[in-house]
């Protein structure tokens, strides 16, 4: 056991009272259920000696505040090789971004609660990445491999007795080539702690479902799954108070049962709720659950869950129904990352990447390719997103040395079922995916594996479609796409990885099979929807990716070429290159120009305008698979004054107009046969360029692009000028650099430092761009096209938080922001 030196003692006393207080506030229960237990741990960044021994020094232990990433912390050492965290000779870099991997290790102190009696202590975990072992008191608790799904251990006995400290000890470790994307570090989720009665609702037990729906009523059953872990059997019953959106009560009751010792069973109750509030993606009404469990007029545990009454359904002749409506899935793929935050789950930061997608016209995002976190799904429930929710990448066959396949068979059945017990409840969930292009996807023991899989999530929830997605065999070389067969056999509804070619002559052959486009790129973008238009039984599109993210880097790239070279794109792009770049949204949640043409597309906007990049004569861009045309929607050219540029208009107007500085460049018609596109070539000159949609004869709106002048001043935004004070509360601050008139400098890429008082810190700070930029944490950073991100972090104080951000030769910016 590592021995406790003065700086523990001092945070054994703040621990104690955040643990005491959790159990004062529920004092009369004497149990509390998932408390927060995020705060005081101490992080050591290497491997270490086994945590039994003795003689462990704390000096290089640093606390820090959970959820956190280490694959973001800088390098003791910066050299041509290290630059923050990222190494350029890292191997599978390219995979992850160059950022980070190995072991580390997290560490806290806490008190055992008193009167614990024969309560039992159970720690939560929403994710550890990407294999952890846990120790309480130096004896091994158990292990856990899988980085996306949730876990609990029961430490009971391995705790001291009441009022006697216990030493909580996890090993991370990211053993690198384990993953194609950058897949972040350590305790990355939040972590709670739970005080329970020998008889107890069991994790997740609560499962809400809505089978009748209607306007006028819905029928809401609920089931209890609950453990007895005492010697003897109780009888007990379970009551449920459900509230409406508008705190409206009603009440469910179980009957008695007896639950014999050291045994299971489930409560069940059924009701009616009339005019139910239902949920759907324009009005995301949630119900809350509070049930309580009862024996001899005592309460021994409750647990409260949000749930939606809605109803979904699926044919080839309507499509995809919520609550009998037929939804055209406008759908993004996304991983898990947080861009300049790294994999760090920050509810704040989940709940904007959610709301950004929302305000940008998505309806569905495919969380690929691996279970989001609890926040994620929470946030997708409140502001109205469906989801497809994902469990594996690969099954037994790999696609890296050190990826989940290792420990696939032993494990499978497990987290699957975790990703599902967890997420059953979230009325944003509306189907269950069990794989993405896994190699064996289509062989005999692939189609095994996919029933069973199929097997395991209808044991815990029946009421949502299964899916998996399914590419061309270019990883099983000499198989032609009917094999797939196989791969749909055991699917409820099929997914297509960039085969949209593929549906009408699928639709022939099974015209029962239900389709969507699990993924798709940009480029494709027109040809996608208008299948998911056309045809009830494509009920939607996935674009990779809805935004970009940190690994498989530069997929999305472009790339000049002589017009006469046979050049192909590479997949990916070496160092300095670590995003993706294939996103319609930037890491900073910014549109990028394949989202405005997608605006169009989807009817967000019927008008937008984007340049096309000027390249040297007998040249020509090109782009990647993933990529899209190099585009800005600036007009900023300075040096290409006189030379022919070119400009896309994007609408669905049926006739366009294009100005330059007042003057008529020319007109066009177009329509869905010309995808939307009208393309204008003129010799570039400074000044506004005013693009027009025109509809019988008659201008009805413009849009202008503007030359900037050199960049004079830093502006600030900051997203909220109010935040909670919690130590996960964050603050996002855009940065800008303009010019005199307040237009952004697009050509201004200025190092700039940051400077915060108040009660915060700085999280991150960044850039959009895709190439290696340094530290992520640092208090200097460099813009990219005119702008840049901060983000700080509450210290857990109320008061007034004050940033500055400056550069030389420019005019400072500055925000205060209120930490209530």
């Amino acid at each position: 056991m590592i021995p406790k030196n003065n700086s523990f003692l001092r945070l054994l006393v703040i621990v104690l009272a955040l643990v005491l207080s959790s159990c004062e506030r529920d004092a009369s229960k004497g149990y509390f259920r998932e408390a927060d237990f995020n705060d005081q741990w101490l992080f050591h960044m290497g491997d270490m000696s086994d945590p039994s021994k003795t003689g462990q020094d704390d000096s290089e232990w640093i606390p820090v505040h959970l959820p956190h990433d280490w694959s973001i912390i800088d390098y003791e050492i910066q050299d041509s090789l290290h630059e923050g965290p990222f190494y350029k000779n890292l191997p599978g870099g390219k995979d992850v971004g160059y950022l980070r991997d190995g072991f580390a290790w997290y560490k806290k102190e806490f008190i055992s609660p008193k009167n614990i009696g024969d309560k039992h202590v159970i720690l939560g975990f929403d994710g550890v990445q990407t294999q952890m072992v846990l120790w309480v008191n130096g004896i091994l608790i158990g292990e856990h491999v899988y980085g996306y799904t949730p876990f609990q251990f029961d430490i009971t006995s391995s705790l001291k007795e009441p009022g006697k400290s216990n030493l909580i000890e996890v090993k991370t470790a990211n053993p690198g080539e384990n993953s194609r994307w950058f897949a972040g570090a350590g305790i990355f989720r939040p972590v709670n702690l739970s005080v329970l009665n020998p008889v107890a609702i069991s994790p997740w037990g609560v499962y809400v479902t809505t089978p009748d729906v209607s306007v006028d009523r819905a029928t809401v059953n609920i089931e209890i799954e609950l453990s007895n872990k005492q010697d003897s059997e109780v009888v007990v019953a379970g009551k449920i108070l459900i509230f409406s959106p508008d705190s409206k009560q009603t009440t469910f009751v179980t009957d008695e049962v007896t639950v014999g010792a050291n045994s299971k069973t489930t409560l069940i109750a059924s009701g009616i709720i009339s005019e139910p509030a239902l949920w759907d993606i324009n009005h995301p009404n949630l119900y809350r659950a509070e049930v309580r469990l009862e024996a001899d007029g005592k309460e021994l545990d409750s647990y409260h869950t949000n749930f939606g009454i809605r109803a979904i359904a699926y044919s080839v002749e309507d499509g995809f129904l919520l609550n009998g409506e037929e939804i055209l899935m406008k759908g993004a793929c996304m991983h898990h990352d947080n861009g300049l935050l790294g994999v760090a789950a920050f509810p704040d930061a989940e709940y904007r990447r959610v709301k950004r997608m929302k305000e940008y016209g998505y309806n569905a995002i495919r969380a690929s390719h691996n279970p989001p976190s609890e926040s994620f799904l929470n946030a997708c429930d409140e502001i109205g997103i469906l989801v497809i929710d994902e469990s594996f990448d690969h099954w037994v066959k790999p696609k890296r040395t050190n990826d989940y396949s290792n420990y696939f068979k032993e494990w499978h059945i497990k987290d699957v079922q975790a990703m599902v017990y967890r997420d059953r409840n979230h009325p944003s969930v509306v189907m269950w995916s069990f794989g993405n292009e896994v190699k064996e996807r289509a062989d005999p023991e692939g189609v095994e594996i996919g029933r069973t899989l199929k097997k395991a999530i209808r044991e815990v929830d029946d009421t949502r479609p299964v899916t998996q997605a399914v590419c061309e065999f270019w990883d099983n070389p000499g198989k032609e796409w009917d094999y797939s067969e196989g791969a749909f056999s055991m699917l409820d509804i099929a997914g297509y990885n960039y085969q949209f070619l593929n549906y009408e002559s699928d639709h022939l052959k099974f015209p029962e099979r239900m389709m969507y486009g699990s993924e798709s790129v940009p480029q494709h973008a027109w040809e996608n929807w208008e299948m998911v238009k056309r045809h009830h039984y494509v009920i939607g599109d996935f674009v990779w990716t809805g935004m970009d993210y940190i690994g498989e880097s530069a997929i999305g790239h472009h790339y000049i070429v002589d017009k006469q070279a046979s050049e192909q794109s590479t997949f990916q792009k070496p160092w300095r290159w670590y995003v993706s770049w294939c996103g319609d949204i930037d890491i900073l949640g910014n549109k990028k120009p394949q989202s405005y043409y997608r605006d169009v597309l989807w009817g967000e906007s019927k008008l937008e305008i984007l340049v096309t990049t000027p390249i040297p004569e007998e040249m020509e861009s090109r782009i990647s698979y993933w990529g899209w045309y190099d585009e800005l929607n600036s007009w900023n050219w300075e040096g290409h004054e006189g030379k022919v540029i070119r400009v896309k208009v994007y609408s669905s107007y049926p006739e366009v107009k294009l100005e330059l500085n007042g003057e008529d460049v020319g007109r066009m018609q177009i329509d869905s046969a010309h995808k939307f596109t009208a393309l204008f070539e003129l010799p570039y000159a400074p000044g506004e360029l005013k693009a027009t949609g025109i509809m019988d004869g008659t201008e009805i709106e413009s849009v202008l692009l503007q030359t900037s002048g050199p960049a004079s001043q830093l502006v600030l935004d900051e997203e909220m000028d109010v935040i909670s004070a919690d130590k996960n509360a964050l603050a996002f601050i855009n940065v800008q650099a303009m010019d005199q008139a307040g237009l952004i400098a697009p050509d201004d890429d200025s190092e700039l430092s940051v400077k915060i008082s108040g009660p915060a810190v700085l999280q991150a700070a960044g850039n959009a761009g895709p190439m290696q930029q340094g530290s992520f944490t640092d208090n200097t950073f460099q813009l990219c096209r005119g702008k840049g991100m901060v983000i700080v972090r509450s210290t857990g104080e109320p008061g007034t938080i004050h940033v500055e951000v400056s550069s030389k030769g420019l005019v400072p910016g500055s925000v205060s922001i209120k930490a209530n």
